[in-house]
């Protein structure tokens, strides 16, 4: 995301908090001009990020904001550690502050969870999904790398992934009752299309499907939800073209799953709740 982008976010989001203006510190404080200085803590161990769009929130409201951090984002911070303080106007400090806790902590909730599944995951790579927050995907997917885990594609369009719906619609539409070659056929069509433009990744769910996609020439297979068996079944087929195609698994991904999956003869795993049930990481800004 750009900067113009982060900043034109952050005016939507300090207009939804303060409307026409911030009325209790309009009532209490009659002077614009008093200067404040407040302490950013950290309230819980986890791993910060977002510490660029939490001063942009500020300097929204006054450019001449000052900052002073202990810290970066992907470092660990721990309970009740003071992270930096902000010096600048009274006023602005109270209008920006909820705004650029929000941020700061939604990502850091999905950098630390990010953080704990790739601790687990040994030699697998972790990706994250589309499962994200409308208009802050870009802000999440830097999370997600800022936890040290991967992006998947960023949207529909730069990416093929042929999903169970698009098997199940294309089936339909076509007259075809045979799934695993209705799996091939669309990942044929898609690979022509695409012309090398784009990779294809196709979502299969047994053995049957995952050797259509791969002889159909996708690049990825993903085991969604997937009886464990298939996948090895697949596995031992591919033998030594093991390496030529990417082997992802996806669905049920907790942190106690996760230590079975990595066992698993899969390249990389997709885990959806690192940012759409990511906990937030919980920070306080005190007035000093």
């Amino acid at each position: 995301m750009n900067k113009m982008e982060i900043k034109k976010l952050i005016k939507e989001a300090l207009k939804e908090d303060t409307g026409k203006k911030d009325i209790t510190t309009e009532f209490l404080f009659d002077d614009k001009n008093i200067k404040g200085k407040a302490e950013l803590i950290a309230k819980e161990e986890g791993i910060i990020c977002g510490l660029n769009i939490f001063k942009e929130v500020f300097l929204t409201l006054y450019p001449g904001f000052i900052f002073h951090f202990s810290v970066k984002d992907g470092d660990s911070v721990h309970k009740n550690q003071k992270i930096g303080e902000i010096k600048g106007p009274l006023k602005a400090i109270l209008k920006g502050e909820r705004t650029a806790l929000n941020l700061l902590q939604h990502l850091s909730g999905i950098a630390t969870l990010t953080k704990s599944f790739v601790e687990k995951a040994g030699k697998i790579d972790v990706y994250d999904t589309r499962k994200t927050t409308p208009l802050l995907r870009e802000l999440e997917k830097y999370a997600v790398r800022t936890g040290g885990g991967k992006n998947h594609r960023f949207g529909l369009y730069d990416m093929v992934l042929i999903k169970d719906n698009h098997i199940t619609a294309f089936m339909k539409e076509e007259g075809i009752t045979d799934r695993p070659e209705a799996v091939g056929y669309v990942v044929r069509k898609a690979g022509e299309k695409a012309k090398g433009r784009y990779k294809v990744e196709v979502e299969v769910g047994n053995y049957n499907e995952a050797k259509a996609g791969y002889l159909a020439g996708a690049d990825i297979i993903m085991f969604d939800n997937a009886d464990e068996k298939e996948l090895k079944r697949f596995v031992n087929y591919l033998g030594e073209k093991r390496k030529k195609v990417i082997i992802e698994w996806s669905g049920n991904v907790t942190l106690k799953t996760i230590e079975r999956i990595k066992r698993l003869p899969v390249d990389r795993v997709s885990i959806g709740s690192i940012t759409h049930s990511a906990k937030a990481l919980d920070f306080s800004l005190k007035i000093k």
